[in-house]
């Protein structure tokens, strides 16, 4: 028969394992009662909970303790200070919490705690969750010798000394991998959000800027809407200049952030003068404002700033580039830096013809009737237009971008010489409904612009001009010549400091050259498919860019040209007999200080042109295979 001692003792130990089961499968283990075993090497310290878990956080260091809280949207100083956290770097800790592989351990007793940074002033973290339980507690020392390898590359990467405070393992000292010492200097005040504004650019909605010159708004409806200027005129804005803003609101940050009791802010005088930023989100009114102030002085590199959701906190704002630093003079906040500098947003697709008209010349009419390409009228013929001049061109005033705005509600044009424009250009649709672009130059050589019908006023890069070819020589097709094999006869091929070398040809068979030079027969020695290669970069030969009969440079550079060929080929009538024998010769020299283009002159034609130096280096092919 048993005792009652024995029955006791069974029913105590049922009670105990019963406990033991329930509060097992309220906490997942029994850690809290027995405490964490320790880690071994390659685990990782902390692994029992997932970063969503992490409610608060207190950290400890030098005097001073610091405590945080997750909110719905961020996370919050508790103390030392009301604000808020600096949402990195709470996710910098969980992450390094959760992320500590151990590289070595020791029992504490045999560790020089003072050499491994865990002694006076030691670093003190505590994660826990919702309900104020312990999900990692550490003192975080020093930087170790010992250089960890991570991945397949065996990237090197820093360990820590850490000692677990949880029961079970504070007697023993991990080599863990990782560091964010750098997170708790200065009194742990890189902890606190050092970034006036905090919000994710897809909800942006609203940019409100006041400055010295005035204030302007931008604005879009939806958070994949195009940003526009809407106050104090509704104007396009740059994609590019846009990105800038926000990701720079986005990233601003202060050299030092401190409480509002301990600064003193400007007032009066100073205080209306400061400049503001207001950011108001998609669906709601509220605004959040962040106000700079004036500097003490002139020469100040930074300014003292407030914003509205954080009314304890003073901002020591960048005024001038920092190293590393983003600062308030690399924000565009004004209008001209934030508006649309593209000269007219053109649908190419629907222009049907192209009005160009000097204040001096004839006017060119540029016109296409699809598929057939681009022509017009030169000299009472009407020709194909040069399609690299063409492209040029709508490359010029689509992509092309203003240096500057004079004015938006420019009345009397005459100071930009507008009155009396020197070009105007105007595109046309089926409809012949268009834009038209005036271009004025004024008494110092500056260059400007004005679409018709708007009071808008632009300065352009003299370049942008350039690019809109006015003499109708220029619109020629770039094809220079009807070169055929079949018609060739001969080649005299002249290379500078060279005598000539005479080329003959049969078109019934490609691989039957026959070359001499200075009367001796070099044709066993010729490459026929480098001289082939010749003649099919003659026969496509066309011209970069068309230039003036009364161009000196190019005239000067090819009186001794470097490469000289004239190309002796039958010439037939209309009915497809022979006529007589056509000798063409084609001169080409290089452009001094441009080594992407060569002048080039052919002597059935008036006029001198460009050839790309691409095309030249084939026409100055080894026939002889040397090279």
């Amino acid at each position: 028969m048993r005792s009652t001692a024995n029955t006791l003792i069974l029913a105590l130990l049922a009670v105990v394992a019963c406990g033991l089961a329930a509060w097992h499968r309220t906490k997942g283990n029994l850690d809290s009662l027995f405490g964490v075993p320790p880690a071994g090497l390659g685990e990782r310290l902390y692994q029992d909970f997932k970063p969503e878990d992490v409610s608060r956080i207190v950290v400890t260091g030098n005097g001073v303790e610091a405590e945080f809280m997750r909110g719905l949207t961020d996370w919050r100083a508790v103390s030392p200070w009301q604000d808020r956290m600096d949402p990195r770097a709470a996710i910098g800790i969980i992450g390094f919490t959760l992320g500590m592989r151990v590289e070595d351990s020791a029992p504490l007793d045999e560790i020089n705690l003072t050499e491994a940074g865990l002694a006076e002033g030691v670093i003190k973290i505590d994660l826990l969750d919702r309900n104020n339980e312990p999900l990692a507690r550490y003192r975080l020392g020093s930087l170790t010798p010992w250089k960890a390898q991570e991945g397949e590359e065996k990237t090197q990467i820093s360990t820590v000394f850490v000692n677990p405070r949880d029961r079970g393992r504070k007697e023993h000292v991990y080599t863990c991998t990782g560091d964010i010492l750098p997170l708790f200097t200065d009194g742990l005040r890189f902890l606190r959000d050092h970034r006036p504004f905090h919000f994710h650019p897809a909800v942006l909605g609203k940019i409100r800027i006041r400055g010295a010159d005035g204030e302007l708004t931008l604005g879009r409806a939806a958070s994949n809407g195009a940003w526009r200027v809407i106050k104090p005129l509704d104007l396009g804005t740059d994609p590019a200049a846009i990105k800038t803003l926000i990701e720079g609101l986005y990233n601003l940050q202060a050299l030092r952030v401190s409480d509002r009791a301990a600064v003193t802010l400007p007032t009066n005088g100073a205080a209306a003068g400061s400049r503001q930023i207001g950011l108001t989100m998609l669906g709601s009114e509220a605004e959040i404002l962040l106000e700079i102030f004036q500097p003490e002085t002139p020469e100040s590199a930074t300014s003292l700033a407030t914003v509205s959701d954080r009314p304890g906190t003073v901002f020591e704002l960048p005024l001038k580039p920092e190293s590393g630093m983003l600062s308030l003079a690399e924000l565009p906040l004004a209008v001209n830096d934030l508006r649309d500098p593209t000269l007219t947003n053109l649908n190419i697709a629907a222009i049907k013809a192209i009005s160009i008209k000097p204040a001096t010349g004839t006017e060119l009419v540029i016109a296409r009737n699809a598929p057939k390409p681009w022509s017009l009228v030169i000299d009472g013929r009407e020709r194909e237009a040069n399609e690299a001049r063409l492209f040029e061109m709508l490359k010029a005033v689509t992509s092309g971008r203003a240096i500057g705005f004079e004015s938006d509600a420019a009345t009397d044009l005459t100071p930009w010489g507008l009155d009396k424009p020197f070009l105007s250009l105007r595109f046309l649709d089926e409809e012949n409904q268009g834009i038209e672009l005036n271009f004025g130059l004024d008494g110092r050589g500056g260059f400007f612009v004005n679409r018709l019908g708007t009071a808008t006023v632009m300065r352009v890069d003299e370049s942008l001009v350039k690019a809109i070819a006015t003499q109708p020589y220029e619109w020629r097709s770039g094809r220079l010549w009807n070169l055929s094999r079949v018609d060739l006869l001969s080649i005299e091929y002249t290379r500078k400091g060279q005598s000539t070398l005479e080329l003959r040809y049969d078109d019934r068979d490609e691989n039957s050259w026959k070359a001499s030079r200075d009367g001796v027969d070099l044709s066993g020695e010729i490459e026929p498919a480098r001289a082939n290669f010749l003649l099919t970069t003659l026969e496509g030969l066309t011209v970069s860019r068309w230039l003036s009969t009364t161009d000196d440079g190019a005239a000067e550079a090819l009186a001794t040209p470097s490469l000289n060929l004239v190309v002796n080929q039958k010439a037939v009538d209309d009915f497809g007999d022979l006529a007589n024998l056509q000798r063409l010769q084609l001169r080409l020299a290089p452009v001094p200080g441009d080594r992407n283009v060569m002048y080039g002159h052919l002597s059935s034609e008036p006029h001198f042109f460009l050839i790309d130096r691409e095309t030249a280096v084939k026409l100055a092919v080894d026939l002889f295979g040397k090279n």
